[in-house]
C-alpha cells in the first residue's frame, strides 16, 4: 500500500512548528518569556498531537472504507459466479461425453474384424480402385451376379429400385463373377438394362475365392441371386439367397428389420 501523503504532511508540519517554539523559548532574552516558553510549548504540542490523532482515525477510517469496498467488489455478485462455475463445469462434462463416445466408437470399430473379401482391391466399371471396407460407416449392400444370368437381372432391377430409394444413406454394389469380362462388357450391361443407381465391378480370380471362402459356395452361383448386407460398423451379415423385392432391400439396409 502506498503511504498516506496527508498524515506525512501532519507530521512534518508539526515537528517544524514545535522545533521553531523551542527555538524561539531558548533564544529569548526575557526571562519572564523564557520563563514561559515551556507551557506554550506544550501546550502547543499536545494541541498538534491531538490534530495529529484526528488525522490518523480519519486515515484509518479511509482504508477500513477501501477494505470494505475491496470485499464488496469481491462478493459483488455470487450468483452470477457461481453461474458462470456452473457453465464452466457443464461444458467440460459435455467434452468429456463426446470424446467418450468417440472413443467408444472407434473402439467397436477396431473390435470388428474384417474377412479378406471386404478388404481385397476391387475395381468399378470406371476404372476406380476400391474395397468394400472403404465405406465403412456406411451400410454396404453387396450382390454377384452374372449378365447371362435371367434371375440375376430381375434381382438387379429391384436393387436399383432400392438403391434410388434410400440415396446416399447406403452403397449398392454388384460384382460379377464372369472373371474373364472387362470393365467394358459390363459397363454395357448395366448401362442398357438402366442400372445406373448401383457400382457394378468385375470379380479377379483372387477376389472370387475370397468371397467364396468368406461368404460359402453360393457366393460364386449367380441364379442363387446371392447378396449380403454390411452394416456401417462394417459387420457383414449372413449371405442371403432368393429374390427380394426392393422394400426388403430397403427395409435390411436401413436396419428395420
Amino acid at each position: 500500500m502506498y503511504p498516506n501523503t496527508s498524515r506525512t504532511r501532519v507530521r512534518i508540519a508539526a515537528a517544524s512548528i514545535v522545533a521553531a517554539s523551542v527555538l524561539a523559548a531558548c533564544g529569548s532574552s526575557d526571562s519572564e518569556e523564557a520563563d514561559g516558553a515551556p507551557a506554550a510549548v506544550s501546550a502547543t504540542t499536545e494541541a498538534m498531537a491531538d490534530d495529529m490523532a484526528d488525522d490518523e482515525m480519519a486515515d484509518d477510517m479511509a482504508d477500513d472504507d477501501m477494505a470494505d469496498d475491496m470485499a464488496d467488489d469481491d462478493m459483488a455478485d455470487p450468483t452470477a459466479t457461481t453461474e458462470a462455475m456452473a457453465d464452466d463445469e457443464m461444458a467440460d462434462d459435455e467434452m468429456a461425453d463426446d470424446e467418450m463416445a468417440d472413443d467408444m466408437a472407434d473402439d467397436m470399430a477396431d473390435e470388428v474384424a474384417l474377412a479378406e473379401w471386404q478388404t481385397i482391391t476391387l475395381t468399378d466399371v470406371d476404372g476406380v480402385s476400391f474395397t468394400l471396407a472403404d465405406f465403412r460407416g456406411t451400410p454396404v449392400f453387396v450382390e454377384t451376379f452374372a449378365t447371362w444370368c435371367p434371375k440375376c437381372k430381375d434381382q438387379l432391377e429391384a436393387t436399383n429400385a432400392a438403391a434410388e430409394q434410400v440415396g446416399d444413406q447406403a452403397v449398392f454394389i454388384a460384382v460379377s463373377v464372369e472373371t474373364g469380362l472387362s470393365n467394358g462388357d459390363v459397363a454395357d450391361y448395366a448401362a442398357a438394362n438402366g442400372f445406373d443407381a448401383v457400382r457394378f465391378a468385375v470379380l479377379t480370380p483372387e477376389a472370387l475365392a475370397a468371397f467364396v471362402d468368406g461368404l460359402g459356395q453360393s457366393a460364386a452361383n449367380p441364379p442363387s441371386t446371392p447378396k449380403v448386407v454390411i452394416d456401417a460398423m462394417g459387420a457383414a451379415g449372413e449371405l442371403s439367397t432368393g429374390f427380394e423385392s426392393a422394400e426388403d432391400i430397403v427395409a435390411k439396409v436401413t436396419g428395420q428389420v
